[in-house]
């Protein structure tokens, strides 16, 4: 039977689940507010992937990915449809392999792992256009939403990193999960990368 620490510590894992959940579908939101002076289909900031990225940083790549899908589920159902729901999927699951992978190798900052992930994204949603429409459709918006993916990358690892600068990492409840242990500098700080015990809290 659990300990009452342990089913606490549960208790406050899904509710930052929760809470990075909500804050990927506000700046998703407020995103598709934001009037872009491009046409082409797919170009977009990307902010919601800023909390996909914040979570790889401070709680591992499996929380980043149970995150990038609760993201995209919640924000199909509730801001698109199926099609784009589909395309968004496409991207998210392309994007968080390659950003797990860029971080895990150390080679990449933050910044750089954004980069990635911004890439990587268009380049999952134009690898379905492919395979639904024509190779020839998706290689015409290859070198626009390239330029773009790159932008936005950039201004999303800022962002992220101006994140991780203001909340403390003592803040979150058990850093990493296993399979994700070894150290980073991230932000000016280091993250060791050890997942506390279930009996443990953290201390400030």
């Amino acid at each position: 039977m659990p300990s009452a620490r342990s089913a606490a510590s549960s208790g406050q894992r899904i509710a930052l689940y929760g809470l990075l959940t909500c804050i990927a579908l506000v700046a998703g939101y407020l995103e598709a507010l934001i009037p872009l002076p491009v046409t082409v289909p797919g170009v977009k900031l990307g902010l919601g992937n800023a909390v996909v990225l914040f979570a790889l940083d401070r709680l591992g790549a499996r929380p980043a990915f149970f995150l990038m899908l609760a993201k995209v589920a919640c924000s199909g159902l509730l801001f698109s449809n199926l099609s784009m729901m589909a395309y968004s999927l496409a991207g998210g699951l392309v994007s968080w392999a390659l950003m797990a992978l860029a971080y895990k190798s150390g080679w990449f900052s933050i910044t750089g792992t954004s980069v990635v992930g911004g890439l990587a994204h268009n380049a999952g949603q134009l690898a379905l256009v492919a395979a639904l429409f024509s190779p020839a459709v998706a290689a015409v918006n290859i070198p626009v939403l390239a330029v773009s993916g790159a932008i936005a990358g950039v201004a999303v690892g800022v962002l992220v990193e101006l994140a991780l600068r203001a909340v403390p990492s003592t803040s979150f409840l058990a850093g990493k999960t296993s399979g994700d242990s070894g150290a980073r500098h991230s932000a000016g700080t280091l993250h060791t990368g050890r997942a506390l015990p279930e009996d443990e809290e953290p201390r400030s």
